[in-house]
C-alpha cells in the first residue's frame, strides 16, 4: 500500500507540474507567400486569447484571422491567420 501511495504522489506531482509550468503549442507557417499562419491553443493552460497573443507576436504590424475553430468540448482550439 505504501508504494501505491508514494506511485500515486509522484504522478500527482509532475502532472501539477506540467500543469503549472506548460509548453506553449508552435506557430506553424503554412503559405509562405502569403503569410499565413496556424496556431492551437487547446488544453487546459491555453485558451483562444493565448492564440490571439501568438498571432501579435508573430506579426508585428498586426494580423487578420481567416478561421477560428473550437471543437464542442471546447478544449481544442486553434487560429488561422495572415499577417498585414
Amino acid at each position: 500500500m505504501k508504494i501505491f501511495t508514494v506511485l500515486f504522489l509522484m504522478i500527482l506531482n509532475i502532472s501539477c507540474t506540467s500543469f503549472m509550468n506548460p509548453q506553449e503549442q508552435p506557430v506553424n507557417l503554412i503559405d509562405g507567400k502569403e503569410n499565413i499562419y496556424i496556431t492551437t491553443c487547446s488544453g487546459l493552460a491555453e485558451t483562444i486569447g493565448t492564440c490571439h497573443e501568438k498571432a501579435k507576436r508573430t506579426c508585428k504590424n498586426g494580423y487578420e484571422v481567416l478561421k477560428e475553430s473550437r471543437d464542442s468540448s471546447g478544449v481544442h482550439r486553434e487560429i488561422k491567420f495572415q499577417c498585414k
